[in-house]
């Protein structure tokens, strides 16, 4: 097993605690400590190996299907903090009346492969939260405005953790500095091969709305534990 494929292993063994968004605790350490594991490897690696230019993948995030507002938000979030790029790719079939798109990453495997795994986790357990918080909701007329807000809340939490995490680490050690930006090989590619803008309406949303506020706590109080460091 390569040095690659262990980190990779290590980090599914850490998601994999949340899966199912029963437990809080680890649904939230594991989406911060992925990000710490995949810093402090990339540092890991530098030091060990002065391998040149390496590959370059595309993987979907899901099938051809609508887009929602949020993924477009959630995959930026995924992207600025795990060393890859994104865009839509488009599709319409013959018998279909509709064109049908999906979300791609490009970056190097084993940043694509974390990152995949991190968006969905983090999707799955923005909509376990907020199902959560719906159930409390007292007017059920309001409940698609209340999830938007709590989703909206939840990345925007979520986000701002996983910058301060990221200044703190470049704080204990400069070379992070060094890896936490996506390589430019993969930027260049990227504006060599993928045209276009990312255009879509996003709910307006009140920011000082319960829902909001709420989606916003569980972002960003993530908690950290250090004992996955150490395993």
């Amino acid at each position: 097993m390569s040095v690659n494929d262990k980190i990779l292993e290590k980090i599914r063994n850490l998601l994999s605690l949340a899966e199912d968004g029963g437990n809080d605790e680890e649904s939230q350490t594991a989406l911060l400590m992925a990000q710490k594991l995949m810093l402090k490897y990339k540092i890991d690696q530098q030091e060990l190996s002065e391998t040149g230019r390496q590959e370059i993948v595309i993987k979907s995030l899901s099938v051809y299907k609508r887009i929602y507002w949020w993924e477009k938000v959630l995959v930026r979030i995924i992207a600025e903090n795990f060393r890859v790029m994104f865009y839509i790719q488009s599709n319409r079939l013959p018998h279909q009346k509709s064109v049908q798109r999906k979300l791609v990453l490009m970056g190097y495997p084993e940043d694509v492969e974390l990152a995949y795994e991190v968006y969905h986790l983090a999707a799955d357990a923005m909509k376990h939260y907020a199902s959560e918080h719906l159930k409390q909701a007292e007017d059920d007329n309001s409940a698609s405005f209340v999830r938007k807000s709590y989703y909206q809340g939840f990345m925007d939490g979520l986000n701002d953790k996983y910058e301060r995490q990221r200044q703190e680490m470049v704080n204990e050690n400069d070379q992070y500095a060094l890896v936490i930006k996506t390589p430019q090989d993969v930027v260049d590619k990227f504006k060599q091969e993928i045209s276009g803008s990312l255009p879509f309406q996003q709910p307006e949303l009140s920011r000082e709305s319960a829902a909001y506020t709420d989606g916003y706590d569980r972002g960003s109080t993530i908690s950290l534990n250090n004992k996955y460091l150490d395993q």
